[in-house]
């Protein structure tokens, strides 16, 4: 069996969610979202301001490459200052000039920078830099003994080691080992007389000056971030968490207010309505569709109250005639025909029964009729034709060959018989009937030259159990359901069913509308249609 709580193939919301309020869910959701972004945002944010400081250093690095490569010019006779990293002097023969820093105990770094750059314009000892990265590779550990303790780890340069520059460099070392790390570049060349080991026919030197830009700054700066961030993140997320509980909660208080209204609605109180709020959004839509439903509801138990009341009422006469004639043909015998009071009895009953099976047809659901192909011009002619031979005065004034509907032809030949009973009972002379076709619509007309009727009795003559003066007057009145099932009928075909007075002259014209279909070749239209 199908499960009804939800559509097939719908997601299983799970059990532990289910349990809780929905604004505590709304609430879970929008927090566990905001850490998410957060979470993002706050991961993107350290990377950009890690990015931004790092590419400040290497700009500055570049700035101050130029000053240490000033000093490689000079065959390092004018070096002044820190350098602006750890570098390293290669000339043209791959020999390893000069180098400071953490960049000569790296192992087979000549081997990882990037080629030398195009040297220096004619006349100029120093070229621009360029840039590159390079993963640096593992730390040269032939001199362990010596920067390491016996536990492998490396002693602080505060514990009075003798060579101090030595050893902080070494820890350089293994600070910039496995890193991707940004390099500077700048073509030098050394005149004459200022190199050791001339790389070119004039006895100058050739070289490039590789300056390697750790990222200290930059991951201080990262560092720093990360636990104001850490802390951050969790913070927002459960100020949004709080804010949609707040709100969530704020929001359904008209949905509470209505819920509240609703229950304390019962069939003695069914004229309350729920609060409408002023906000024109969803709630505001739910309590005005709940108070039209209430009014709808409203109206229905008005209607089977009026209608239960009615129905006890037309049927109380009927039943006491039907008692009456029993109870004289019990008491006095002698003096009562037995096949009169039957069928008396008999007539009563017949009449009790056509009107409980009147209100059986009003009580059914109001289901669509079945769509089968009826041609309402032949029933018309049929029943014009039988009502004559009765001797009623209809008259057919005009019909196509065949005007085809979709629908339930026993349904339509009674909607049709309830006309032409009721016109007959009103006319005074004459009953004339006219059926149209313009190719969408069928119209049948029914006028009786009896009473006019005004537009308000036009319009009440089809509620349930409803006869004019005259009519109650009048031995041969009807129970009063025959226009309130006939426009039943008329509804469930998909048309409509109204009354006008005539114009010009007395009497009153009922019009049926209902759509016309197109004929079937293959199908045989019903025309006449056990009653």
């Amino acid at each position: 069996m199908a499960d009804r709580t939800r559509p097939a193939g719908g997601r299983r919301t799970p059990p532990l969610l289910r349990r809780l309020p929905a604004q505590l869910r709304t609430a879970l959701v929008a927090g566990l979202a905001a850490l998410v972004l957060a979470g993002a945002a706050a991961w993107w944010f350290q990377g950009y301001v890690y990015d931004t400081v790092y590419q400040e250093s290497v700009q500055r690095a570049a700035e101050e490459s130029r000053r240490l490569a000033d000093q490689a010019v000079s065959g390092w006779k004018e070096a002044h200052g820190s350098p602006p990293g750890p570098y390293l002097q290669i000339d043209r023969t791959g020999r390893v000039v000069a180098g400071a820093g953490g960049a000569p105990d790296l192992v087979g770094l000549p081997e990882l920078l990037p080629p030398p750059p195009p040297g220096p314009p004619r006349g100029w000892a120093v070229g621009g830099p360029s840039e590159s990265t390079v993963r640096l590779g593992d730390v040269d550990e032939h001199d362990r003994a010596r920067f390491h303790l016996p536990d492998g780890s490396l002693p602080s340069s505060s514990d009075g080691f003798p060579d101090k520059p030595a050893l902080l460099a070494h820890e350089e070392a293994h600070y910039l080992a496995h890193r991707a790390v940004r390099v500077i570049a700048r073509p030098l060349v050394i005149p004459r007389g200022k190199c050791e080991h001339p790389t070119e026919p004039d006895g100058s030197c050739r070289s490039t000056l590789y300056v390697l830009v750790p990222p200290y700054v930059a991951e201080y700066v990262s560092d720093a971030l990360t636990l104001p961030l850490a802390a951050g993140v969790p913070a927002a997320a459960l100020v949004v968490a709080a804010t949609a509980w707040a709100t969530g909660r704020r929001s359904l208080r008209p949905v509470e207010a209505i819920r509240r209204e609703v229950a304390e609605i019962t069939d003695s109180s069914l004229e309350r309505r729920v609060p409408v709020p002023e906000g024109r959004d969803s709630i505001r839509a739910l309590a005005e569709t709940t108070n039209t439903t209430l009014d709808r509801l409203e109206d229905a138990v008005d209607r089977q109250r009026r209608f239960t009341a009615d129905a006890a009422h037309e049927l109380r006469s009927p039943l006491a005639a039907l008692r009456y004639q029993l109870e004289t043909a019990l008491d006095h015998p002698d003096s009562i025909d037995p096949n009169e009071a039957l069928r008396g009895a008999l007539d009563t009953t017949r009449r009790i029964h056509g009107l409980t099976e009147d209100l059986l047809l009003l009580a059914r659901p109001d289901r669509p009729a079945p769509h089968s192909l009826v041609d309402v011009a032949g029933l018309i002619g049929e029943l014009a034709s039988e009502y004559r031979y009765m001797g009623h005065p209809v008259t057919l004034a005009s019909t196509p060959d065949q005007a085809p509907v979709r629908g339930d032809g026993r349904q339509l030949h009674r909607l049709l018989r309830n006309l032409l009973d009721n016109a007959v009972r009103h006319a005074r002379t004459t009953v004339v009937l006219d059926v149209t076709d313009d190719g969408r619509t069928t119209t049948v007309d029914v006028h009786n030259d009896g009473t006019t009727l005004t537009p308000d009795e036009c319009e009440r003559v089809f509620a349930r159990f409803t006869r004019l003066d005259e009519a109650r007057d009048r031995e041969a009145g009807g129970s009063g359901l025959g226009l309130a099932i006939a426009r039943d009928i008329a509804q469930r075909h998909r048309g409509t069913l109204t009354a006008r007075p005539s114009e010009p002259g007395p009497g009153t014209t009922f019009t049926l509308r209902v759509p016309t279909a197109a004929p079937d070749p293959g199908a045989r239209t019903a025309a006449n249609p056990a009653p």
